[in-house]
């Protein structure tokens, strides 16, 4: 008798299962129509099918990453938006740690209240898109959520472990605020600045005739490779750009504050080493390039971790000494160090 129940119920559960399956694979087939939708209508089809707004979050390549939950089917999906277009890119299974479900029902009832919209708000802890598919365990999931919470609120680098899921992180979240913060010109005040952000990809011939027409002067250049950077200076706002030009093409163009040509009429006494900083980000041999230009020369070089390497570079006129880690051929973190044996 035993063993017919147990037939029975075995019998019963594999029905149970085949009934199931039509169900999940419509769930996915209706989700995956919202490719390509505008992202007010994915909003809407979101919405309307059970879901809620959990985090979202932007990088500076222009895309923008939703997490959505839906408490009926216990589901988390992570769209993909292209901000240019904005339209949906792709649509797929997420983590239930992505959408918090880790942290508890509070959590979820906190992030479903804060984002509203496609575009909504901003949770701490670095989520699946941001690992780009690696596979960290535990602990160097811990330290990469460290080190992303650390750049995302613009904390010094501090990487006491040496770990690469570290320097991941705090590069996506640097990556991050940087694209949070892309409408701020970085200054304070009541002076009104000259916008540039529309000449992003513009000829560069072109481009560089509006910058003088808007009152910019190119004050040094130089070039690394196949690239060309231009610093332009604007006298009455104070503005001090970089442009960086490839294949013909404003690539970028950004407000990095100070320049040694960049004449702000500040006394030599009052230095700003805020333009160290802005180097995290930069391919490291324009980097290097570009260092050399400021005056400075290498006096020391060593590893960190398994794909980084670290360098100290010293000015012997202004009597800054720099280390500069590179990894995966990236700035990783730039700072004056304030003394080094070799920086003498």
């Amino acid at each position: 008798m035993g063993s017919g129940i147990s037939t029975k119920l075995t019998a019963a559960a594999a029905v149970a299962a085949l009934a199931a399956t039509p169900v999940l694979a419509e769930k996915a087939r209706q989700l995956q129509d919202i490719n390509g939708m505008d992202v007010y209508g994915a909003e809407r089809a979101l919405i309307d099918r059970g879901f809620k707004s959990i985090s979202s979050h932007r990088n500076t390549q222009g895309y923008v990453y939703s997490y959505w939950w839906d408490k009926a089917d216990d589901k988390c999906v992570l769209v993909e938006v292209y901000e240019r277009s904005n339209r949906v890119e792709s649509i797929k299974d997420a983590s239930d740690q992505d959408c918090g479900q880790h942290k508890g029902d509070a959590a979820v009832a906190v992030g479903a209240i804060a984002a509203t919209a496609l575009l909504g708000a901003l949770l701490s802890g670095g989520k699946s898109h941001h690992k780009e598919g690696r596979d960290y365990d535990r602990d160097q999931t811990a330290e990469f959520d460290r080190g992303y919470t650390d750049g995302l609120h613009n904390a010094p680098y501090h990487n006491y472990s040496r770990s690469d899921a570290y320097s991941h992180g705090y590069e996506k979240g640097t990556d991050e605020r940087q694209a949070n913060l892309r409408h701020h010109k970085g200054r304070g005040g009541y002076v009104q600045t000259v916008q540039f952000n529309d000449l992003r990809n513009a000829r560069a011939s072109g481009g560089m005739s509006e910058l003088e027409q808007r009152g910019f002067r190119q004050v040094d250049n130089f070039t690394s490779g196949n690239t060309r950077y231009s610093i332009q200076y604007h006298p009455s706002t104070r503005q001090c750009l970089q442009v960086t030009i490839a294949d013909g093409r404003f690539y970028d163009i950004r407000d990095i504050r100070t320049h040694p040509k960049c004449n702000t009429n500040s006394s030599s006494s009052s230095r700003d080493d805020a333009w160290i900083g802005r180097l995290v980000g930069a391919a490291g041999d324009g980097a290097g390039t570009y260092m050399e230009n400021q005056g400075f020369r290498p006096v020391d070089s060593f590893r960190s971790g398994r794909n980084g390497s670290g360098s100290v570079w010293y000015n012997r006129s202004t009597r800054q000494c720099v280390q500069m880690i590179v990894v995966n051929g990236r700035v990783d973190s730039a700072m004056d160090i304030g003394s080094h044996p070799r920086c003498r």
